[in-house]
């Protein structure tokens, strides 16, 4: 926020094409801007398939020491592979995102049992909107991999053994199995009933702090779609 790149207009997911009309690589392109600071340098930048010229600045930045305009650069592409192929990659790539999540999950656990507090960014579905609006400008291939990775994250929450979860049923199930004789409907009931209406406070906590973040980008939506129809 409020460096170059942002006044400048850049946005997540935006290609760099040149800088001074000379196509650079990943270590090129960062050079050149340090040894450009204070100077304006000419950026070509694609976003949505439209390039559009900016005249930016670069200065040295103080997380890195190195000249820049205040983004993250990643090299990127999509790799494709014959179908047969794709469907075992498909697989490792699930494994990899549910063995990744359910780490995330522990840390978070970890965190909250020892009093340090949620040391993630929490976001509820006013957070994953923004998020998909994001996604989207990337592309239909990473649509499907962000639905994806929702889809994985949805699926081991379910499986928490939190009441009014299905893991918080399964529990009620291996006590019933251990127990050799059911657990009372009232209690299993009522315990339900209560996880159920903690998981709404945990909700609404979460959508406040989600409209707290975002909501100036909601509204602007909003403003935009009100002066269309009007």
């Amino acid at each position: 926020k409020n460096s170059a790149a942002d006044k400048a207009g850049i946005k997540a997911g935006d290609e760099i094409t040149a800088l001074d009309g000379k196509k650079l690589n990943f270590k090129e392109l960062q050079a050149y801007a340090t040894s450009k600071v204070g100077e304006e340098v000419h950026y070509s930048i694609k976003t949505n398939g439209i390039v559009f010229e900016k005249n930016i600045k670069p200065a040295i930045l103080a997380e890195t020491g190195y000249g820049g305009i205040g983004v993250g650069l990643i090299e990127t592409g999509i790799v494709s592979y014959p179908w047969y192929l794709a469907i075992w990659k498909g697989i490792l790539e699930t494994g990899y995102l549910i063995k990744e999540i359910v780490l995330a999950f522990g840390l978070l656990f970890k965190d909250l049992l020892i009093g340090r507090g949620a040391t993630v960014d929490l976001s509820g579905p006013v957070g994953i909107a923004d998020l998909t609006g994001r996604v989207a400008r990337l592309g239909l291939a990473y649509i499907l991999q962000f639905t994806a990775v929702l889809s994985v994250n949805l699926a081991i929450v379910n499986i928490l053994p939190f009441p009014a979860l299905d893991g918080g049923r399964l529990v009620f199930l291996l006590v019933e199995k251990i127990r050799r004789r059911p657990v009372s409907q009232k209690i299993e009931s009522a315990v339900h009933n209560i996880g159920f209406a903690l998981l709404m406070v945990l909700v609404a906590f979460i959508t406040y702090k989600d409209f707290v973040k975002f909501g100036d980008k909601f509204q602007s939506l909003w403003q935009n779609i009100i002066n269309k129809v009007s």
